[in-house]
């Protein structure tokens, strides 16, 4: 049997956390290994136990933690990463990517990683469009990382714009692709 391919999926503080037990439900039923890996504002969304019971593996939000081994975490998981992906991606996460500040365990991961990257922006339309944001999801495109969405949409501030959570099914395609 096959060794599953390793998903790392990183959930920021944005309402469409929500949206990211889906992503990790379906990657887990089709076979993926996933490892979730929060910010601590995540957690205002979307609890631990929630991803811990959809990928059926611990949940990784302190990169401090006391390792199994000598494997700092961040390192272990972006050395063992067949795919990271963000979902969703706050313009904090954007910013923070793009200028490798690696304060927190997704960031550090990451940056460490040479796994392909898939960066799923998800946002009020005008965080969206500022000036800063753009060009820090330019920088993040020139490192090779993939972007999917964000899609125009129905947004938690009640406008219309884009800034939408791009579909379960296209951020899990893009994965897929990403490790095949």
């Amino acid at each position: 049997m096959a060794i599953p391919k390793e998903i790392i999926i990183g959930v920021t503080g944005g309402i469409s956390a929500y949206k990211a037990c889906d992503v990790v439900r379906q990657l887990a039923k089709k076979g993926y290994a996933v490892t979730v890996l929060m910010t601590p504002e995540a957690g205002h969304f979307v609890g631990e136990l929630t991803f811990r019971t959809l990928s059926g593996r611990p949940v990784v939000q302190d990169m401090f933690r006391q390792p199994m081994g000598w494997d700092p975490c961040h390192i272990g998981l972006a050395d063992k990463a067949d795919a990271i992906a963000i979902v969703p991606a706050t313009a904090r996460c954007i910013a923070g990517l793009a200028h490798a500040a690696c304060d927190d365990v997704i960031s550090c991961v990451i940056s460490a990683t040479k796994a392909p990257v898939i960066i799923c922006p998800a946002m009020n339309d005008a965080m969206y469009g500022h000036p800063g944001v753009q060009e820090n999801i330019k920088r993040l495109a020139s490192f090779g990382y993939r972007l999917v969405g964000p899609v125009e949409g129905d947004l938690a501030c009640g406008r219309r714009g884009t800034g939408h959570l791009a579909d379960v099914a296209d951020i899990v395609a893009a994965i897929e692709q990403a490790v095949t």
